[in-house]
Parts: structure tokens; C-alpha cells; sequence
């Protein structure tokens, strides 16, 4: 390898556990991937199960593997603080991508974070990691050369907990592919329908400040009205897994409502489009990806004002008070019986996600990279 080396912590990155931080973990490392630099060159330190789900990153960039599966949160940071460690140690750069940064860690780093839930809303977590978090967050962000936020959200949250200037923060967004929008096989349409009628989709691992539940009041009170509604939750199991389940039951919905489970990318791509919208009820999103994937498909979202929502979706979708049910039934109501209207939106979406590319995503992470290395030099290196 030739020029700087920033090895890349992804130890914590659990493909189907970690949510929407490892849609954009692994898209920003495509996006860097496709800008190519001459200068920088990253080195992956990941599980096993990393390099199983994701091949095309193993290909790419030279990925080392942790030398036995980290079944634990405990196994992981020992992990991380032993043989992370060891062997990241002659790298010019650390880039902890997640989580929290171990004491031991080399320096300069820099640090991902995606949303300060943890101090935002500590009831989302149990007393061990809550306690854990509070203890770790502070030093591993007062100590990066910078710390990357996907959204201005995200940063000024932390600058307001941390006291940091804006030299310290960066936004580095989540950038996508800008795809073709809004082709579908007439026939997977056509299946999809006799499935589910026309239907919400919310793509989400059931937490807390998902409030999988919002939408299930909103739906109770469209359900009579329009019988050939249904609702699609799709991602992994969640702690809200169980109390999603009985709501629905309660509210006597459960043929109506849908748990898929977490589905290969090229069926939630044809979820999307065939959707008559994308209901977006969360309450705390450090970004909010599931609406960029949805503007980038043409289908309508719905969203609340919550964080950094407003900043990802703007005009191009209907935007309603956070744990407001009626509100949401009404924006939905919209949307089915003003044809017009979805229209709209489709265009507006298709519009304003090409304000968040690929290409603007890997240079800045590229130029946070670069940056942090030369402010390391100036300081006298490690």
C-alpha cells in the first residue's frame, strides 16, 4: 500500500442488528470506493458475518477479519481493545465507523456518530448499556480529530452536548445510487397487490422511537374506510417486536398488517415501488434513510417533524407532529384519495434525492479522512 492507510473499525457492524447505521456504513464505503482516490487506501477490521453479507467489500478494500466470532457485546470490546488494537496500530488514520471507541485505540482517530439517542433518550436503553454509553460516549468524542454526523441534525446535537465547533464536526451524508425510478415488472406489481391491496410500507427494525405503533393507530382509523388497505412492516426483530404484535391484535388488524422480517435488497426495492407510500412515524432519526430510499424509488412519504427528518425529506413529502396518529391517518388519507397529490410527490421526492448522491458522500468522507491526517501531522503525529 502506498499513501495514507485508515483502517476502518467495523467490529461492532452486526449485518441486521445495528439498523439503518449499517446502510450507511456500507454505502459510504462503496461511494469511497467509486471516488478512488490515488492518496488514501482502507483497511477493513470486521466479523466474519460482515464479509459474508457484504463479498463486494472484502474484494475491494483489504479486510481482516476478528480471529473468532464475536457472539457477544463483551466479547466484541475485548476484542476491541486487545487485538483491534494490535493490529490497526501502524495505521495513519483510525476511523472507529460506530458504537464507542476503545481506550486503547491508536490516535489520531476519527468517529462516527450517528445520533446521540443514548443521551437523548436513555429510557430507549437498558440500565448496563445506558450506564456503559454515558461512560464511553464523552471521551470517544472529545478525543477524535473529528467526528462525521450524516446529517447537520446529528452535528449540532453533539456540538451542543460536547461544546464542539464546527472545526471539530463534519456531515457526511448518505449517498446513493441515483437509480432508475418507479419501473416495476407488471407482474411483481400485479403480485405484490393480490398480496397486500394497496398498501403503507415502513421498513424499520422495530425500537422504541420507531413507533411501529403510530402507524397502527393511524391504519385503525383508515381500516374501515378503505378495505383494500393493508400495512408492510419490514427489518429485523426488534425489542418492540412483541408489544408490535399484540397492538396489532388489540386493535384487530392482524390480517391487514404484515411483518416480513428482514428481506433481501432486491425484494425491498420492489416493496417500495409498488407501495402507495413509505410511513415514516419515528420520533428520533440521526438521518433517515428509508426516506432517501423511497424518494429515490418515486414512492410518497409520509414522515413526522421529528430530528433530522425534515432536513432529509423538506417539501418533497407530507410532514406531521411526531406520536400523532390522527395526524398521520389524515396526511395518508391524502394521499389515497388525492391521486394528484402522490404525483406530486413522487416528482418532488425523485428531485430531492439527487441532493444526496454517491459522489458528494464519498468526498466527504474522503476530505474528513484527509484533513484529520493533516491535522494529526501538525500536531506531531500520533
Amino acid at each position: 500500500m502506498s499513501g495514507t492507510v485508515v483502517g476502518i473499525n467495523l467490529l461492532w457492524l452486526v449485518p441486521g442488528v445495528v439498523g439503518g447505521s449499517e446502510e450507511y456504513t456500507v454505502r459510504l464505503l462503496r461511494a469511497f470506493d467509486r471516488v478512488d482516490p490515488d492518496d488514501v487506501e482502507l483497511k477493513i477490521y470486521a466479523q466474519p458475518s460482515l464479509v459474508d453479507t457484504y463479498p463486494d467489500l472484502a474484494s475491494r478494500f483489504e479486510t481482516i477479519t476478528a480471529p473468532r466470532l464475536l457472539g457477544s457485546k463483551a466479547a466484541r470490546i475485548g476484542t476491541e481493545a486487545t487485538w483491534l488494537a494490535s493490529v490497526c496500530r501502524n495505521d495513519d488514520l483510525i476511523h472507529h465507523a460506530g458504537s464507542v471507541v476503545p481506550v486503547t485505540s491508536p490516535k489520531p482517530y476519527v468517529f462516527t456518530v450517528h445520533d446521540l439517542q443514548p443521551l437523548d433518550m436513555p429510557e430507549n436503553f437498558a440500565s448496563i448499556k445506558r450506564t456503559w454509553l454515558a461512560r464511553m460516549l464523552p471521551p470517544s468524542i472529545k478525543n477524535a480529530a473529528l467526528v462525521l454526523c450524516p446529517s447537520r441534525f446529528s452535528a449540532a446535537t453533539v456540538g451542543k452536548h460536547f461544546g464542539l465547533g464546527p472545526d471539530r464536526l463534519r456531515v457526511v451524508p448518505h449517498g446513493h445510487d441515483q437509480i432508475e425510478a418507479g419501473v416495476l415488472d407488471p407482474a411483481v406489481d400485479r403480485e405484490l397487490r393480490a398480496k397486500y391491496g394497496r398498501y403503507l410500507l415502513y421498513p424499520a427494525i422495530a425500537y422504541p422511537h420507531k413507533r411501529h405503533v403510530d402507524l397502527v393507530d393511524a391504519f385503525a382509523i383508515l381500516a374501515a374506510e378503505f378495505p383494500d388497505l393493508s400495512v408492510v412492516f419490514t427489518g429485523g426483530a426488534g425489542p418492540e417486536s412483541d408489544a408490535l404484535e399484540s397492538h396489532t391484535r388489540t386493535a384487530g388488524l392482524e390480517g391487514r398488517v404484515h411483518r416480513l422480517g428482514r428481506v433481501p435488497e432486491a425484494d425491498l426495492d420492489d416493496l417500495y415501488r409498488s407501495a402507495t407510500a413509505m410511513v415514516f412515524p419515528s420520533i428520533y432519526e440521526g438521518f433517515g434513510n428509508p426516506a432517501l430510499e423511497a424518494m429515490i424509488r418515486g414512492c410518497p412519504v409520509v414522515g413526522t417533524t421529528a430530528a433530522s427528518l425534515p432536513e432529509v425529506i423538506g417539501n418533497a413529502g407530507l410532514m406531521v407532529p411526531p406520536q400523532d396518529p390522527p395526524a398521520l391517518a389524515a396526511a395518508i388519507r391524502r394521499l389515497l384519495t388525492e391521486p394528484e397529490l402522490a404525483g406530486t410527490l413522487r416528482a418532488a421526492g425523485l428531485e430531492r434525492a439527487k441532493l444526496f448522491a454517491w459522489r458528494p458522500a464519498g468526498l466527504a468522507l474522503l476530505d474528513a479522512y484527509r484533513d484529520a491526517v493533516a491535522a494529526g501531522a501538525d500536531s506531531g503525529g500520533k
